[in-house]
């Protein structure tokens, strides 16, 4: 089980670049 399940996870700037790396390996961690 992850940190992050169901957890809430506020990222700006998630469309491109590091932001969106971010987003989708929050993503895979279930947040």
């Amino acid at each position: 089980m992850s940190v992050f399940q169901d957890k809430v996870v506020v990222i700006t700037g998630g469309s491109d670049g590091i932001g969106k790396a971010l987003v989708e390996a929050f993503v895979e961690l279930g947040a």
